[in-house]
């Protein structure tokens, strides 16, 4: 009886032992999973809120434009709100087209060229700048009206087709309002780093 009984109790503890494994098993896995890294980067809620709002503004703007010049200041409008900058107004105090940034930028003291984006330490130095609360943005210098965007707060996340690690952006695409984002990767907005021009306001 009493070989039984230890029997019993050894058998007990080994069930124990099976069922205390088993519940820790999914712990494990949970925290791998929270571990895993994104391309994305967290903003606050006013960022995010004030950045979807823009680009849902613009969109629709697109979809009911009735001439050419129609939504031009939305990219303007937006990196001065965004910001809180004064640049691109004219003497009216309106929002200038966003064909104006390029040569606002490149002719005003206000502004420093940080250099091309083919060069790593440019890229980082953008992404700094931003992080750093300071305008920051990019510019397709190929053409007078070339794509903009905005750099935003954020780490570098490697990118394949550039080969290089780049900064957080946003932007709203002129010529394809759907194409707009926030919160990836600028190889988003170019499809290389040729021409590619970064300024950061002072």
């Amino acid at each position: 009886m009493r070989t039984i009984f230890i029997l019993f109790m050894v058998a007990s503890l080994v069930v124990s032992c099976k069922e205390e494994k088993k519940t820790e098993t999914p712990i494990v896995s949970e925290s791998k999973k929270i571990s895993t890294t994104t391309t994305e980067q967290p903003l606050s809620t006013d960022t995010e809120q004030f950045l979807a709002t823009s680009i849902a503004y613009f969109k629709n703007c697109k979809e009911n434009a009735v001439n050419r010049n129609d939504c031009r200041n939305s990219i303007t409008k937006m990196i001065s709100e965004f910001y809180k900058i004064e640049d691109f107004k004219n003497d009216l105090g309106e929002y200038v087209i966003y064909d104006s940034i390029q040569p606002i930028v490149a002719q005003s003291r206000a502004w420093e060229k940080l250099g091309n984006a083919s060069n790593q330490d440019v890229l980082a130095k953008a992404q700094n700048t931003a992080n750093a609360g300071k305008a920051t943005i990019a510019i397709d210098v190929s053409e007078s009206y070339g794509q903009v965007a905005m750099i935003l707060e954020g780490k570098l996340t490697q990118s394949n087709a550039w080969q290089r690690e780049v900064p957080n952006a946003a932007v709203l695409v002129n010529y394809s309002a759907d194409k707009s984002f926030m919160n990836k990767p600028l190889s988003y907005a170019f499809k290389s780093p040729q021409h590619i021009v970064l300024y950061t306001k002072k």
